[in-house]
């Protein structure tokens, strides 16, 4: 698959760029998102220019269709959003968003860009979401685009070599939520 842009005219969702790798690797440090997403930790530029380097392949062999969140001039980057495939009509929604760009809706409306491109454009019948139990930054986000949690499974997870409780989430064709 060719990979696409998405924006909301104060957002971007675009291909990562080499540039971009001494952001993510700022961003990768942070205790809280090393606490919920599965980064190496330590978090070194290595990883980072990995990442980056596995994004064309990855949507080429269409896995994971991942983008860096931006502000709308592509200069700044806010976090980061993937839709992994899981079967041919569903995908599973991940993100994590920059510490310096919490707390302003940036990812709300960064996800709501991909899962209203993987309905429209791939025709999805589900995308679903998964997260440790505990993570409510990442709840409150898909319960604003209108996900319904759908319960929690017992060990679900493997965090850090651990397993951990998970919460599972789901959101289905008209039933994603505008947002402001």
């Amino acid at each position: 698959m060719d990979p696409v842009e998405l924006s909301n005219g104060q957002l971007l969702l675009r291909l990562p760029h080499e540039t971009d790798i001494d952001a993510i690797t700022r961003a990768c440090q942070d205790g809280e998102l090393q606490r919920w997403i599965p980064v190496p930790v330590p978090y070194e530029r290595e990883h980072a220019a990995q990442w980056v380097g596995d994004t064309l392949r990855s949507w080429a062999a269409d896995e994971e269709l991942r983008w860096v969140v931006s502000d709308a001039s592509g200069e700044e980057l806010l976090g980061a959003v993937g839709l992994h495939a899981r079967d041919a009509s569903m995908r599973e929604i991940g993100f994590w968003t920059a510490p310096w760009a919490r707390g302003r809706g940036v990812m709300t409306a960064a996800a709501h860009l991909a899962c209203d491109w993987g309905f429209t454009e791939l025709k999805l019948g589900r995308i679903e979401w998964w997260a440790n139990v505990g993570n409510f930054a990442s709840r409150r986000v898909i319960e604003k685009l209108g996900f319904t949690v759908e319960g929690t499974c017992r060990s679900r997870i493997l965090h850090r070599g651990e397993r951990v409780d998970g919460w599972v989430g789901g959101l289905l064709p008209g039933e994603l939520r505008t947002v402001a």
